[in-house]
Parts: C-alpha cells; sequence; structure tokens
C-alpha cells in the first residue's frame, strides 16, 4: 500500500476522535457571527454559537480559497504521501472548485500526487466517505485504487435532514424567502435530503417537528444497506431528540449508530435544530 493522507475541509464535522482514530486532515474554515471572523480551529463554543443565531445573529461562511486550498495540500504532500481530498459538493460551494485547481498545479510540481474528490454531499456524509476510504486503504496498492473506492461508494452515500426553522435555509438562499416566511407562519416543516447530482432538496412537507423527525427516520430504515457498517446522526442542541433518534435506529437495524455536534459552518446554513442522518444505501432515491 502507498503512504496515502485522507483529507477533509472543516465542514465535515469530523470529530477530534475520528479524526485522531484515522488520521484523517482537516482543512480549517472560516465563519462569521455579526460580522466577526472566527476559525473551525479555535472558534466560538458550539453552544454559544447555536444561542446566539437563536437570538438572531448574522452568520456567514466563506469557501476555502485556491490559495488556502493549495498551502493545506501542500503541507500534505510535503510529508511524501500521496492525499485523497474530499469536498463539499459541487452544487452547494466552490470549495472543490478552488482544490481541484489547486491539485492541478501541485500534482505538476510533487511526484507523489492529489486526487479531488466532488464528494455530492455535505457534513457528516464527507466524513462517512473519508472514514470508508481511510479503512480501505490498507486494501489498495495506489491512490488511484482508492480514489476509483471513492468513486463507487459516493452514489451509495445517502443524507436526510430537518431543520427547525426555514429561515436559515432562505438566507442561504436554498429556498425562496416568501415561501420561508409563510412556512415557518404556519408552522411548516420541511424533511430535505441531498439529491443525487449533491443538491439540498425538500421531499415531504409535514406540519410538524415530530412528523418530520419520524420520516426521515422511517426513510432510513426502508433505504439502509450496510455498505458502510455506521449510521451517523448529526445534531445542533436537540440532544435528547438526537439520542432518540440514534437508538431508534440501532434496535431497529441492529446497526452502530454514532452522534456527531454540528458545527458552525453547516449550522450557518440550516440553523440550530437542524437534524441529520447520514448512511448507505443501494440509491439516493427516497423510499
Amino acid at each position: 500500500m502507498n503512504n496515502i493522507i485522507i483529507s477533509v475541509e472543516a465542514m465535515s464535522d469530523i470529530s477530534d476522535e475520528i479524526r485522531d482514530k484515522y488520521n484523517i486532515a482537516v482543512a480549517p474554515m472560516e465563519y462569521m457571527v455579526d460580522g466577526k471572523i472566527y476559525s473551525t480551529l479555535d472558534g466560538m463554543p458550539l453552544k454559544d454559537f447555536y444561542a446566539a443565531m437563536r437570538n438572531g445573529a448574522m452568520t456567514k461562511t466563506s469557501q476555502i480559497n485556491t490559495d488556502g486550498a493549495y498551502r493545506h495540500l501542500e503541507s500534505l504532500l510535503k510529508t511524501g504521501a500521496d492525499v485523497l481530498h474530499f469536498s463539499m459538493s459541487s452544487n452547494i460551494s466552490g470549495t472543490y472548485g478552488n482544490f481541484l485547481f489547486a491539485s492541478k498545479d501541485l500534482n505538476k510540481k510533487y511526484r507523489n500526487q492529489v486526487k479531488v474528490v466532488d464528494s455530492l454531499t455535505a457534513s457528516c456524509g464527507i466524513m462517512l466517505l473519508a472514514v470508508a476510504c481511510a479503512r480501505k486503504a490498507n486494501e489498495v496498492f495506489s491512490l488511484d485504487e482508492l480514489y476509483d473506492y471513492a468513486m463507487q461508494l459516493r452514489p451509495n452515500n445517502s443524507a436526510l435532514f430537518v431543520v427547525d426553522s426555514l429561515t436559515y435555509l432562505a438566507r442561504a438562499g436554498r429556498i425562496n424567502k416568501a415561501a420561508s416566511l409563510l412556512g415557518n407562519a404556519i408552522h411548516l416543516k420541511v424533511a430535505l435530503q441531498v439529491s443525487e447530482d449533491g443538491f439540498l432538496v425538500p421531499f415531504k412537507k409535514v406540519l410538524s417537528r415530530k412528523r418530520s423527525v419520524s420520516e426521515i427516520v422511517a426513510c432510513t430504515k426502508r433505504m439502509y444497506v450496510p455498505k458502510f457498517d455506521t449510521i451517523y446522526v448529526g445534531y445542533t442542541d436537540y440532544e435528547d431528540e438526537a439520542k432518540e433518534v440514534a437508538e431508534e435506529l440501532r434496535n431497529s437495524l441492529k446497526v452502530n449508530v454514532e452522534m456527531i455536534q454540528l458545527g458552525p459552518v453547516v449550522i450557518s446554513h440550516g440553523g440550530p435544530g437542524s437534524l441529520c442522518i447520514y448512511f448507505t444505501s443501494d440509491t439516493r432515491t427516497i423510499k
């Protein structure tokens, strides 16, 4: 096996424990709260970040630019290893394009190489791909083989989620602002997914939080196929709800379920109260 470093961006929400266990490199990202810039390296405590959003703070995120991508990838190449980097879906952010551009320059400069994967997902969906490849790295002999494995697993990587308020999706341009105002007024809850081509799209509208959560749990039960042996439940400040979801999936599917607290980059778009489920399936098509 070649020496290969697996790399992700901070919006993958990878936990310190998983990062250290699999030696996954993380490219830091910046975000803003009411105009003040923070870094995912040493930023605002998550509970304070959630509270600030609930109190009306304006948050923004910025993609990693080409220079930042170049510096991150080169720091890994300097170790002498090849690099397999996973980026947020190109249909959500331009970060993938920046890493791809940087990799092309670096591959001319270094004998060891970089390959960049457009994950076509976000948050813990990226972590799932990275962990799967970190495990697979012991079985392959080249960066190309590991890249091919990632691309084969990518369409089987599903993500379902609910948000507490449509306001933040509207701010991020994910849904129409007028629709968000009406939806919030009538307490509409929306179950969403990351589509096969990496867009955030709604697939079910209901009139209660409980029903929206039940919908994504039921879909997970119908769709889950053990191409990866762990389901990730991403949550913010509704920890008890996330524990119930994790326990139900664990008992129903007899699978390992891990809870991951979602970070500021993802929650700037989804808002506090977001709940996400990441798992493998035959297809991303909702069943």
